[in-house]
């Protein structure tokens, strides 16, 4: 009897690990994201003809729209991953037994 306690708990543990690293590759497609986005930001001010003035309002505005795109692709994940907590941590019903 022990050894199906044993395995379900280790059955669990191993259901967590997955579940952090999928927390942590989210989070690493999201520094690659913001990664590239810097990189290609800093690209297009160095090959811009553009003056000053103008190169750093492009800047600007092309910060604020990315900002905004990785805010809200990281809110919809969060929303994502607080459902599956949720649904995770819900007790199960027994069939058969009513309440």
């Amino acid at each position: 009897m022990t050894n199906k306690k044993e395995d379900k708990s280790a059955t669990k543990k191993s259901a967590t690990k997955k579940k952090k690293k999928a927390g942590v590759s989210a989070l690493k497609v999201a520094g690659g994201v913001l990664a590239g986005a810097a990189a290609g930001a800093i690209a297009g001010v160095l090959f811009a003809p553009d003056s000053g003035k103008k190169t750093r309002g492009k800047i600007a505005n092309k910060t604020k729209k990315t900002a905004s795109e990785v805010k809200k692709k990281v809110s919809a994940k969060a929303k994502k991953v607080v459902a599956k907590l949720k649904t995770a941590a819900k007790p199960k019903e027994t069939k058969g037994k009513k309440s």
